[in-house]
């Protein structure tokens, strides 16, 4: 018989199956009042024997259970502490609020990580929450439904297993899947332009022209589009005419394909048509825009 002082295990049946696999001297685990293990064993350990369960041992032990609690319950504003943190505010009842980190793909909202504060560098820090989304949209591209998972981050940083799923159903409310349409296609046009902006930076000014210089640039190509990104996020104009070879496609990108060739991108045309090497060297800025807005 061994018996190793520990703290409590979290899983016994897995650890006990993972234990016998380590070593085939161990016969069973049992768990002997608050903090001891005990071990029937075929033979006596040796030293190494004993080093490799206390490493085993470690993967096994919850360390301080304090840790384990969700970080936002230190957070919260007093009068919302004594809630499930499931049910904390984290726009509204957290002290000093907190940061978010937004991933964007194609105008959805697909993750936001909040965040505690950002340090001296503008680095986020300290995870408090992470918020996954997932849309489900129809052969047109409506949203159905979506679901968002809520991941809660520990004390020590790891994640928290009690994660909140809520879904919102859409098509219950054929208004909302227009709304969220409207919400996508003008976050998109707000999202690409940094990108955008950054890419001819990166194109431009090796050529010679200078920051403001580019800057004008881009304002001007939005202002002749304007009213190709407005149809776009008011009604995600198409080509609606079945007797043209577009038919069906986002009239923006016909667009920008066609005015390739009939001048109205003459002074658009040298940075459209640049590759930046942080996309991969191969794809245009052209090319970008168009499988942006082919949603």
């Amino acid at each position: 018989m061994f018996i190793h002082r520990t703290r409590n295990i979290l899983d016994l049946s897995r650890f006990s199956e993972e234990a016998r696999v380590l070593n085939n001297k161990i016969i069973s685990v049992i768990k002997f009042g608050d903090d001891d293990l005990r071990f029937e064993l075929l033979s006596a350990f040796d030293l190494q024997e004993e080093l490799d369960l206390d490493g085993l041992i470690l993967n096994f032990i919850d360390a301080d259970p304090e840790l384990k609690i969700p970080m936002i319950l230190d957070l919260a504003k007093s009068e919302a502490r004594a809630k499930h943190f499931h049910n904390i505010d984290y726009k509204v009842e957290i002290v000093g609020g907190l940061v978010p980190k937004r991933t964007v793909t194609k105008g959805e909202v697909t993750r936001v990580d909040w965040y505690r504060a950002i340090d001296t560098s503008q680095v986020p820090i300290d995870k408090v929450l992470t918020v996954d989304i997932t849309y489900f949209r129809d052969p047109s591209g409506f949203a159905t439904y979506r679901v968002t998972n809520r991941t809660w981050i520990n004390r020590d940083g790891s994640l928290n297993p009690e994660i909140k799923i809520t879904p919102k159903y859409y098509y219950l409310n054929p208004a909302d899947m227009i709304v969220e349409g409207l919400k996508r296609r003008k976050l998109l046009v707000n999202s690409i332009q940094i990108p955008v902006l950054t890419f001819m930076m990166e194109t431009m000014l090796p050529l010679g022209h200078s920051q403001p210089e580019i800057i004008m640039m881009g304002r001007s190509f939005m202002d002749d589009y304007e009213p190709d990104f407005s149809r776009f996020i008011e009604n995600s104009s198409s080509v609606n005419d079945p007797q043209d070879v577009n038919f069906g496609r986002k009239s923006i990108i016909v667009e920008l394909e066609e005015n390739a060739i009939d001048g109205r991108n003459k002074d658009y045309n040298e940075w459209l048509d640049k590759k930046p090497a942080s996309i991969g060297g191969a794809i245009s800025i052209r090319d970008y825009l168009r499988s942006e807005f082919d949603i």
